[in-house]
């Protein structure tokens, strides 16, 4: 904690000229301050200097100055203000009020990262607009929402109101408040123009419970006006408990508490990263009629950005409409999307979610069958696999064409069946009945659909049996969509699974143990393949053959071979992709058969067929 430091001499405003300069390090003499407040448990930082100010008598500007925090490019506002502390500024509080690194750690949403928030791609050192960087991160970048009953008894700004889950006061039972009522600017946000900026020149004193954002001032441009709307003066609305208590849950989560998805134990990121797939289905495709049950505050304001966003995409054909994951905007519309996710998050197992989870993924399909969506709008989103459990397992039964006549196989097993389909097999017996299907997406639908057919009750089960990849797994809704007779596609499949047995069946899980352990194809082997071709042998291409070898003996990805999931000697991936690519587009079909022969016999030397 800090504590007064007597023994030093204090900062005044008229001093602060001389401690404070504009090169590259903007304290020049750091000094132990004589008064700073104590932090107050999950205080913001942005709210902690503006305490540290007002006790300093200074603007938050100067303050921040002679606290010695670090500026960069900009010199209106801390690097990283308020999202990480810099090491720079970590020495310089160490020096100038005594706080420990984990205490000023502590708040900033750097706390946050890990589970509603992922902070991989940010470092100290970072220099660059954080848009760029975090824009799509569920916080406010700058700014903050805030509950007038709370300031009304206290100067201090929690943290998680700069969350993007802020929505309910759990104190007080009432929705946050996003801009002030008198400038119409989001709280805490400092200017239009000039977002987050600490402001460093005024002569008033500063009021923590006021708005405090700036105007201009036409007759004084360099002194603008200051919002003096009391925010405790704001009316909220109330809401009902069920939205607190999903709000409390919410908040726990992110600090790190247990988290459970449809009955079963998860990680905070996944519990967010259902909330987030959650409020994009939402803003795409929600009725009315599944609003009504919200608080009209926050019915009113989803069906805003949902309108918003169709609007857009009539105006803006080819683009322009923004992430539908991206974080809330308002509190209302945060808590619209708190209680839409409620009962699918607390919903007992993954068969009993509610009806309307499977009506949006019915309305998505469609709206790719009109082209609304050049490509999947959800694509770039991370979901959990229950989410696609619970998606497939509340499609009504009439409406489940094709699981209901996915009848179970008595002689294939899982392990028989390849990630991909053979092309040959393909081509022959499912090509026809997924029209317009590219042909590795097709090989890799209709194995899980051979999955079906060896018993796995839905196809996100399939998918986990055949040990596909996270981003090569495909939904319920896009096999649905691709399968215009579903029972003549049934029967195509169960004509070739007798195929299948009548030559034989293969062990592909026993080929995947038994490959993963071939990282390289030895060179002496490889050069006899490749001396017809005139290509050299180089370490490189046995390994690439390694990889050929994954993909056409286990039907999987070649990337997914395990010689690409150790290092590359400093290769950059993008660098490997191509050669991979490369390598397999310029193997002659002879050295191709003479590859996989080798493949054949390598694995019947390790008793596998």
């Amino acid at each position: 904690m800090a504590t007064p430091a007597g023994k030093h001499s204090a900062v005044s405003p008229r001093s602060s000229g001389a401690l404070l300069g504009r090169g590259p390090r903007t304290v020049q003499e750091l000094r132990r301050l004589p008064v700073v407040p104590v932090p107050a448990d999950g205080e913001a930082f942005a709210s902690w200097v503006d305490r540290t100010a007002v006790a300093m008598g200074l603007s938050p500007g100067l303050a921040a100055r002679a606290l010695g925090l670090e500026y960069r490019t900009n010199d209106r506002v801390p690097a990283l203000f308020g999202i990480l502390p810099t090491p720079a500024s970590l020495d310089s509080l160490r020096t100038t009020t005594g706080l420990q690194a984990d205490v000023v750690e502590t708040m900033h949403l750097s706390r946050y990262d890990g589970t509603i928030l992922n902070f991989n791609a940010l470092h100290p050192g970072y220099d660059k607009p954080l848009e760029h960087l975090l824009g799509k991160q569920w916080l406010q970048l700058t700014g903050s929402r805030a509950c007038p009953h709370c300031l009304a008894r206290s100067d201090v700004w929690p943290l998680w109101w700069r969350l993007g889950i802020a929505a309910v006061c759990p104190d007080h039972r009432c929705l946050l408040i996003d801009n002030c009522p008198a400038c119409g600017i989001a709280l805490r946000r400092g200017a239009n123009n000039t977002p987050g900026t600490l402001l460093r020149r005024t002569h008033a004193t500063l009021d923590l419970r006021e708005c405090g954002n700036r105007q201009p001032n036409p007759g004084r441009p360099r002194n603008p006006t200051v919002c003096r709307q009391r925010i405790a003066d704001t009316p909220t609305l109330p809401v009902p408990e069920a939205l607190v208590a999903i709000q409390r849950r919410a908040l726990a989560i992110a600090e790190g508490a247990a988290a459970q998805l449809a009955g079963q134990s998860a990680t905070g990121s996944d519990w967010f990263a259902a909330l987030r797939f959650i409020a994009a289905l939402a803003r795409l495709v929600v009725h009315d009629d599944e609003l009504a049950a919200l608080p009209d505050a926050a019915a009113h304001a989803l069906a805003a950005v949902r309108d918003a966003r169709h609007a857009r995409r009539e105006q803006f054909a080819r683009g322009g409409v923004p992430d539908p994951g991206a974080g809330p905007s308002t509190a209302a519309e945060v808590a619209a999307i708190l209680a839409l996710a409620a009962p699918v998050v607390d919903a007992p197992d993954r068969n009993s979610g509610p009806s309307y989870l499977a009506m949006w993924a019915s309305r998505l399909a469609k709206d790719r069958v009109a082209r609304y969506h050049k490509s999947d709008p959800l694509r770039h989103l991370q979901r959990p696999m229950v989410m696609d459990e619970m998606m497939a397992a509340t499609i009504p039964p009439h409406r489940r064409h094709i699981a209901d006549d996915a009848v179970p196989a008595s002689t294939l097993a899982f392990r028989h069946i390849p990630q991909r389909l053979d092309p040959g097999d393909y081509h022959e017996f499912l090509a026809a009945h997924l029209p317009g299907a590219h042909v590795n997406n097709g090989r890799h639908i209709a194995s899980l659909a051979l999955a079906r057919h060896a018993g796995a009750e839905t196809w996100a089960q399939a998918s986990q049996a055949l040990g596909l990849p996270a981003r090569s797994r495909k939904t319920y809704a896009r096999i649905l969509q691709r399968t215009p007779e579903p029972e003549a596609f049934w029967e195509a499949v169960r004509a070739l699974a007798a195929r299948m047995t009548d030559r034989g069946l293969i062990d592909y899980q026993a080929r995947r143990t038994a490959l993963s352990s071939l990282r390289e194809v030895p060179g002496r082997a490889l050069a006899l393949i490749l001396k017809p071709t005139g290509q050299l042998l180089t370490w490189q291409r046995r390994r690439h053959a390694a990889g050929w070898l994954w993909e056409h003996l286990t039907g999987g990805q070649a990337a997914d071979a395990p010689t690409y999931a150790e290092g590359w000697d400093g290769i950059k991936a993008a660098s490997v992709a191509f050669a991979r690519s490369r390598f397999h587009a310029e193997l002659p079909q002879e050295a191709g058969h003479a590859l996989l022969s080798w493949g054949r016999q390598w694995l019947a030397s390790s008793g596998v067929r």
